[in-house]
């Protein structure tokens, strides 16, 4: 028999029961235990005014969504744990919720998921519309249905990011250390879900209580500027969110900016001050987990790395040369031949020189692009944080710059 069709056997206490002796928790970014999430619905159903619903899908803060390969590994499953838990708190309707991008997939879905009486959506799960009702992760449903045909195993899956690539979705036995599950690896800072450690976070244990939000370990190795992280993931949460809510849609604004900034050599002390202020006001004034958890990276680059922030706003330096705001790009008078390479490849027309003369940057139209820098054989072009040596100001023969100077 079918998970479903064992549940349909049992009354609803059985199923409640069942299913609490499993120790099933919630998976994502609420690690609630599932029943005591049902009785709620129960005991709360005479006060609600929306039609009472099983809503499942991905986190709204899942922006890398590899869990929905279990989804799309057998749908059947996940549907059939819906179906279970409707059953359970007396469902009017279910909704199945897929990312924006998953249209195509969705259309796919529909004529199955009919069958269960489930209604297919796609983009950001609308708590405000299914308020009463029970929210469920895509692996709790699967791991539901499992429960139902004894088959069940505590587990959880994960995938590894490293050098911006991400790995396979994998089936991941709790009690295994990160490190087992990142390998040889050079390894600055980790991320995990959406928090941010450092390095000290290869030694942690993967339980079933572990926030592991959306299952991605991203690897940052020791070239990486974390401040520069920060404001990519700070971007991409804006837009990931719905904008429907204030302290989501106004705290990733400001802390956005107040990251952009300091990446452009713009930053003022008080920033972090104000960044953790911010940060902590979204995580309980925010009613989904994008507003939730989108200022987790930001809050853990401030916890393990200061030292970087106080580089970039007080000592205006990217240690790792990430940040072009705080880099120069210069041409030795000593090694250039007048080739005219690097002015024949810049995109902004930012070098001036001829045929046999030493070439010259200006700094103000220069976009520190580094093309002219692979373009010159004679390395005579580099990068630095440093202060700039004298260089020639008019156009000047080469080898003739140390006579003149």
């Amino acid at each position: 028999m079918s998970a479903l069709e064992n549940a349909k056997n049992m009354s609803v206490e059985d199923i409640l029961a069942k299913t609490a002796a499993s120790g099933l928790l919630e998976f994502g970014v609420e690690r609630s235990v599932v029943t005591e999430k049902w009785n709620q619905v129960n005991a709360e159903r005479e006060f609600q005014t929306n039609p009472i619903r099983v809503v499942a899908g991905l986190n709204n803060a899942d922006i890398a969504g590899v869990q929905l390969e279990v989804l799309k590994a057998d749908p059947k499953k996940v549907m059939e744990g819906m179906a279970i838990a409707a059953l359970a708190v007396n469902a009017e309707e279910m909704y199945l919720y897929l990312p924006e991008k998953e249209v195509e997939y969705a259309k796919g879905l529909e004529t199955e998921a009919v069958g269960y009486g489930i209604r297919i959506q796609t983009g950001l799960i609308n708590r405000r519309a299914s308020r009463g009702g029970a929210f469920h992760h895509i692996l709790t449903m699967a791991a539901l249905a499992d429960i139902f045909t004894d088959s069940y195993e505590p587990c959880t899956y994960m995938a590894v990011c490293k050098d911006g690539k991400m790995g396979e979705l994998q089936k991941v036995s709790f009690g295994i250390k990160v490190a087992e599950l990142v390998g040889d690896a050079d390894v600055k800072a980790i991320a995990i879900g959406t928090k941010l450690y450092d390095a000290s976070a290869m030694d942690l244990v993967i339980e079933a209580d572990t926030q592991i939000g959306n299952g991605v370990i991203t690897v940052y190795s020791s070239k990486c500027c974390m401040i520069h992280e920060t404001e990519e993931v700070l971007l991409a949460e804006r837009k990931q969110s719905c904008g429907k809510c204030t302290f989501c849609r106004e705290g990733l604004i400001q802390l956005h900016t107040m990251v952009k900034e300091i990446t452009e050599g713009q930053g003022k002390k008080e920033f972090t001050d104000m960044m953790e202020e911010i940060g902590e006001a979204m995580t309980f004034s925010t009613p989904c987990t994008m507003g939730q958890t989108a200022s987790d990276f930001a809050m853990g680059s401030l916890k393990y790395f200061a030292g970087e922030y106080e580089d970039h706003i007080k000592k205006k330096k990217c240690a790792n040369n990430v940040c072009s705001a705080f880099m120069s790009i210069y041409i030795d008078p000593d090694l250039c031949e007048g080739c005219e390479e690097c002015a024949d490849v810049c995109p902004a027309d930012a070098i001036e020189g001829k045929s046999g003369y030493i070439h010259m940057i200006d700094e103000f139209e220069c976009t520190k692009c580094g093309k002219c820098i692979s373009a010159c054989e004679n390395d005579a072009i580099i990068q630095t944080n440093g202060r700039l040596p004298k260089l020639p100001t008019r156009l000047t023969k080469c080898g003739k710059f140390k006579k003149r100077h």
